[in-house]
């Protein structure tokens, strides 16, 4: 029986170590909206907010920092609250609803009627630590014309923000306020064609 019993405790200590291997979190940082965006302009129109396309890299809910032009790594044991995109989808969402400018606006599955989409590709969302140590957010936009499908307009938006360090904290502070840029600049920019 302690024969039996050493080889169950060996094994479940073995499977421990094999399914327990991961990193341990530390920090789970938060990217919010601004509360009450200053933003001119009003629709009546309902807008829909699908979730930004991005690469693999960036569609992680690690924080990614840049420590050379082309060297994508992460900070370790911290980490967003979701992926980037889902993260920057909420922050729009809010933003625009925070906003009191415009009459409806939804995710996916909600079940409004739609009149416009605002199509988005993220395609940076990181800390970068070389030359300075800033985060910025680069979000291609196409807003869509839900009736017919036409693109009305596309832009390219870029959020920069300069940090005090290269630590994370720094990385997510300054990632909060580009969020919140960018999704101001995209709101005025969807106010101004609608």
């Amino acid at each position: 029986m302690n024969c039996l019993r050493a080889f169950v405790l060996c094994i479940a200590a073995a499977l421990g170590a094999c399914g327990g291997g991961g990193e341990k979190i530390e920090a789970i940082y938060q990217i919010s909206a601004p509360t009450a965006p200053a933003i001119a302009g009003a629709t009546s129109a309902q807008v829909l907010l699908p979730e930004p396309r991005a690469l693999a890299a960036l569609a992680s809910n690690k924080l990614p920092v840049k420590p050379t032009p082309i060297t994508l790594s992460y900070y370790p044991s911290v980490s967003l609250e979701d992926t980037a995109p889902k993260v920057m989808q909420r922050v729009m969402l809010d933003t625009f609803t925070n906003s009191g400018r415009v009459r409806a606006v939804g995710l996916p599955g909600q079940s409004l009627l739609i009149n416009y989409q605002i199509v988005t590709e993220m395609r940076a969302f990181q800390a970068e630590t070389y030359e300075g140590n800033r985060v910025r957010i680069v979000m291609a936009a196409k807003l869509l014309n839900d009736a017919n499908g036409r693109v009305l307009r596309d832009e390219v938006f870029t959020a920069t923000v300069p940090v005090s360090s290269d630590s994370a904290e720094d990385a997510a502070i300054g990632l909060n306020a580009a969020a919140e840029a960018i999704s101001r600049d995209i709101l005025d920019w969807t106010l101004a064609i609608i």
